[in-house]
């Protein structure tokens, strides 16, 4: 007998999910690195782990039941889980008594306790008892699907099938995650067949930082803190005013508690994460931290009150001591959405990690841990919300199978006639608006977790897990040049211009390149622990990116060390996205403002002109994954694995409108009209809220 840690944490994982504590199976399985094991998801039938418990617990009852001759001496039924796994509790062996074949307990037999004396001394006989695998989560259907949605499934290999009414392939349970419909050959989702079913589109990249085919984590950079002298952040000055009201509404009495969500997946770096504002001590005259000192009118500082769940977020004091808890607000019914603005997508069989907008037509295409993307046609004029299914296809023993590995990524080009995908097969893909499959990228070695169009359309950037990036010629889907700069895997990349991006890398790096250079132009240096996302700004000047150091840093191509370095956030911080506004753009009398989502259950908004933060929206509850900013920078839309997403007025930070789904959410979007939001869930539906009338 012999079993794996790859196997037990498979198992628990499962387990997690199946009970519903979706989020927590999601960081399990980062921690894990479940998407590294080879086991098949598919194979493994539901309730796997209580199961085996379940034949484990009546093994050591008929152990524990049977004496030394091999006669039953005394018969033990219903033993707990907790008492099997506690040797105090076990009873001494029964002994032979004097009076042949009459096997019976030696009444002198000490009484076995434990050290806190709060252990039965014996096994109670209660015939009966409901066993542990009694307890066995329920993995029924439900069958909630559109009925009335029609299906194009494309495969890899261009070749297409219409199938109407797809009700069953949406079917999912009580806890949110997708069950296999009957017949299909997944028998249970999100594993969706492979066992990578914990990556998101940006939560991929955390999913993997260890080489393909390595059973051990790579060490990125040893001790996240152990940087030279060059690495250190800038340092730190108080700015006291920086940090204004983002609501008029008052905060509910309670805090809301948050899944601590740990996105590394080297748990020292992790560790280390929470001593990194220290390293801005040393002493530089070239950038600002800023530190938010004064409290909202809408956060309860320093209360003492608050309920002994971990509270949503906490806001960094530049006086010291104990950050004041951010807590979660009442939603004001008046600004709910309705239900009959709101288009709910079902067809994907597992999590949705990533959506975007056609950029001319409203065409939302979607990117699932069940290795499809899908494209869903949201035009007015339909109202049946057809599909598109592109299925992700490799070659196998000279034919097309599933490559059973997720989407990790999608985006447009400029004209909205092809889409690009880049999944964990390690392949990107060009499809064209019907469906077919126009080139396969093929030359990163292991799962790709970022890809960008340029601005002309005849490049396209990819980001892997092999610590490469590498740009394509969309025309041919040849690699046009690989740059491997980075010492572990690169998170993230966003062009500056048709020829030059800035990279990121869990390797603490931000490389800036550009086509025909060897070596990076630039590289940027600062952060104490992995980069999660860069974001040029419209204007192509500044370039910001957030790290799990907790800080949100702004860099210039003029400047070897960062312009701004923001310290608010209380954990981790996700993602990034600047506002369309500002010169250059088609808002060019509008301010240029900064937007930041942490798991810390926050977004911030910064004047980086001033370096300030402007607005704290704190009406989330649980880590926010996805921040969007409208084509007018009027309104923010984010995100957030309370499953709620809020629209907010980037003017006065007040939240104006908000709508809850089914399940966690990974993404929001915005139609190239600012009429519409796409989001998608851990639960593997797509929804679309229509603004319009508001």
């Amino acid at each position: 007998m012999s079993f794996s840690s790859d196997e037990v944490n498979f198992l628990v994982y499962r387990y997690l999910q199946e009970s519903g504590f979706l989020h927590s199976s999601y960081v399990f399985g980062i921690e894990s690195h479940i998407s590294q094991s080879n086991i098949n998801g598919a194979l493994v039938p539901p309730a796997a782990l209580l199961t085996i418990l379940q034949k484990g617990l009546l093994y050591t009852e008929v152990e524990w039941s049977v004496g030394e001759d091999g006669e039953v001496a005394r018969p033990i039924e219903g033993l707990s889980l907790i008492d099997a796994v506690m040797p105090e509790v076990k009873p001494p062996k029964p002994v032979v008594k004097t009076e042949p074949c009459k096997p019976g307990v030696d009444s002198t037999a000490p009484t076995a306790t434990n050290a806190n004396s709060n252990v039965k001394a014996e096994i109670k006989v209660e015939p009966g008892t409901v066993n542990a695998g009694a307890t066995k989560s329920s993995s029924s259907t439900t069958g909630t699907t559109t009925p009335t949605e029609s299906t194009n499934e494309v495969d890899s290999s261009g070749s297409a099938a219409a199938t109407a009414n797809n009700a069953a392939s949406g079917a999912s349970n009580g806890n949110g995650t997708q069950a296999a419909t009957a017949g299909s050959t997944n028998a249970t989702a999100p594993a969706a067949g492979d066992s990578s079913a914990t990556a998101a589109s940006g939560a991929n990249k955390k999913a993997n930082s260890s080489e393909p085919g390595s059973s051990t984590a790579v060490n990125n950079t040893g001790n996240a803190n152990a940087t030279s002298t060059d690495d250190a952040a800038s340092s730190t000055s108080t700015n006291g005013n920086s940090n204004t009201s983002s609501s008029a509404e008052q905060p509910s009495s309670g805090a809301a508690p948050v899944g601590a969500a740990v996105s590394t997946s080297n748990p020292d770096t992790a560790a280390a994460a929470g001593g990194t504002a220290a390293a801005g001590a040393k002493t530089s005259t070239a950038a600002v931290t800023i530190r938010v000192g004064t409290q909202p009118n809408n956060v309860a500082a320093g209360t003492a009150t608050a309920q002994s769940s971990a509270p949503s977020g906490t806001i960094s004091s530049s006086t010291g001591g104990t950050p004041a808890p951010v807590e979660a607000m009442e939603i004001d019914q008046s600004i709910e959405i309705p239900e009959s603005k709101a288009r709910v997508l079902r067809g994907h069989e597992s999590e949705v990690f990533i959506c975007a907008w056609n950029p001319s037509r409203d065409l939302l295409a979607s990117g699932s841990g069940d290795s499809t993307a899908r494209i869903w046609d949201m035009s007015d004029a339909n109202t049946n919300s057809n599909q598109l299914v592109l299925r992700h296809c490799i070659q196998k023993g000279g034919a097309e199978v599933p490559s059973n590995k997720d989407v990790t990524s999608l985006d447009w080009n400029c004209d909205g006639s092809l889409l690009a995908t880049g999944s964990y097969d390690g392949y990107a893909r060009i499809w064209k608006t019907d469906g077919r499959l126009a080139s396969t990228l093929g030359q990163h070695k292991g799962p790709i977790f970022a890809l960008k169009w340029n601005k002309c359309g005849n490049y396209i950037l990819s980001a892997g897990v092999d610590k490469t990036t590498i740009i394509w010629d969309a025309s041919t889907g040849q690699c046009t040049q690989q740059f491997a700069f980075h010492s572990a895997p690169a998170l993230d990349v966003d062009w500056q211009t048709n020829q030059a991006f800035a990279s990121c890398s869990t390797d603490q790096r931000i490389h800036v390149c550009r086509l025909g250079v060897n070596e990076p132009i630039k590289t940027f240096r600062g952060h104490t622990n992995e980069v999660n996302a860069i974001k040029w700004c419209p204007q192509g000047q500044l370039l910001a990116s957030c790290s799990d150091d907790m800080t949100l840093k702004i860099w210039s191509m003029n400047r070897d060390r960062c312009c701004h370095d923001l310290q608010a956030h209380s954990k981790e911080i996700y993602t990034i996205k600047w506002s369309p506004t500002g010169p250059g753009t088609n808002n060019p009398n509008t301010n240029l403002i900064l937007a930041s989502a942490s798991f810390d259950s926050t977004v911030r908004l910064w004047d980086v002109e001033r370096g300030s933060c402007i607005h704290t929206l704190t009406k989330h509850t649980e880590p926010v994954y996805s921040v969007a900013f409208s084509p007018d920078g009027k309104h923010l839309a984010s995100g957030s694995f309370d499953k709620c997403v809020h629209i907010w007025s980037t003017q006065t930070g007040q939240l104006v409108h908000s709508y809850k789904g089914t399940g966690g959410i990974f993404e929001v979007c915005w139609n190239s009209k600012g009429t519409k939001v796409g989001a998608s869930a851990s639960d593997g539906s797509v929804f679309v809220l229509d603004l319009r009338k508001f």
